[in-house]
C-alpha cells in the first residue's frame, strides 16, 4: 500500500527516529578514533588532576594535624590550632576552585575539538575561546548544583539526586553543544533550552534508550570479569559515547528545524 503525500511529508515518530539514527551513523567515520583518544585524554587528565589535588589536601591535613597534641587549656596552642584550621579550610575551597577551573579549561580544548570533529566544524582559536566562555558559565552552573546536592540533600537521597542531575546535565549539554557548534554564540545557553523543553516529547524516548544502553554496558562491566576487562569496557563506553554524540547532534538539529 502506497503512502499518501501527507504521510510522506509527515513520517511517524518511529520512522523519524529511524531516519535520524541512520543519518547519524552515516556521519561516523574514521575520525571517531581521534574522538575516542581525545575523550580518553580528557578523563585521564581530569582524574590525574583530581588525584594530585586529593594528595595535596592529605599532605596539608597531616601538616595541620587537627587531631593531635594540642591541649585546649593552652590558649596559645588553641589559637594556633584555630588559625591553622581556618587557613586549611580556605586552602580546600580555593584549591578546589582551581581544580574546577583546570578541568573546565581541559574540557574546552579537548571536548571542543571532539564536538568540532563530530559536527564537522573547523577547529580554530576563536571557536575554542568561545567554547571556553560557554563552559565557564555552563559547567559552573552544574558544578554548583552538584555541590548543592551534596551539602543540602539528606545523605540517603544523595545518590538519586546526583543521578538525576547528571542525566539532566547530559541531556541539556548534548543539545547545547550541538547548537553552539552551528551558531558559535554563548547566548545559545538560553536558546538551547527551548527545544530541550518544548520538544521533550521527541527527545525523551531517544535519550531514554541512550541512557538505558549506557547502564546496560555498566552492568555488564560489573558482571563480567576477565584480564583487562575494565580497560575493554572503558573503551566500549568511550566508543559508545562518541557514537551517541553523532546521534545527539543529528537529533538536536532535526528538532530545531521543526
Amino acid at each position: 500500500m502506497k503512502k499518501t503525500k501527507k504521510e510522506a511529508k509527515n513520517p511517524s515518530f518511529l520512522e523519524w527516529n529511524k531516519e535520524v539514527l541512520l543519518n547519524s551513523i552515516k556521519g561516523v567515520g574514521l575520525k571517531i578514533i581521534v574522538i575516542v583518544i581525545l575523550d580518553a585524554l580528557f578523563y585521564i587528565a581530569s582524574l590525574y588532576l583530581g588525584w594530585v589535588w586529593y594528595q595535596r589536601i592529605a599532605v596539608k591535613m597531616d601538616a595541620v594535624n587537627l587531631n593531635g597534641g594540642i591541649t585546649p587549656s593552652e590558649y596559645g596552642a588553641l589559637q594556633q590550632m584555630l588559625s591553622e584550621s581556618v587557613s586549611f579550610y580556605y586552602f580546600i575551597i580555593w584549591s578546589f576552585v582551581l581544580l574546577l577551573a583546570a578541568i573546565i579549561f581541559l574540557a574546552s580544548i579537548l571536548k571542543g575539538a571532539i564536538w568540532a570533529i563530530t559536527t564537522k566544524t573547523k577547529i580554530s582559536f576563536k571557536l575554542i575561546s568561545k567554547f571556553l566562555g560557554l563552559n565557564l558559565i555552563w559547567m559552573s552552573i552544574w558544578f554548583g548544583l552538584l555541590l548543592a546536592v551534596l551539602f543540602f540533600v539528606e545523605t540517603q537521597a544523595v545518590p538519586a539526586f546526583l543521578t538525576i542531575t547528571i542525566i539532566l546535565s547530559a541531556y541539556l549539554t548534548n543539545t547545547l553543544y550541538s547548537l553552539f557548534m552551528k551558531e558559535q554564540k554563548i547566548s545559545m545557553i538560553i536558546m538551547a533550552l527551548k527545544p530541550s523543553i518544548t520538544k521533550i516529547h521527541l527527545l525523551a524516548l531517544p535519550y531514554t534508550a541512550v541512557i538505558g544502553i549506557f547502564f546496560i554496558i555498566l552492568k555488564l562491566n560489573t558482571l563480567t570479569a576477565f584480564p583487562y576487562s575494565s580497560i575493554v569496557f572503558n573503551l566500549i563506553l568511550l566508543i559508545y559515547m562518541a557514537v551517541v554524540r553523532y546521534y545527539a547532534n543529528e537529533l538536536a538539529l532535526k528538532v530545531q528545524q521543526m
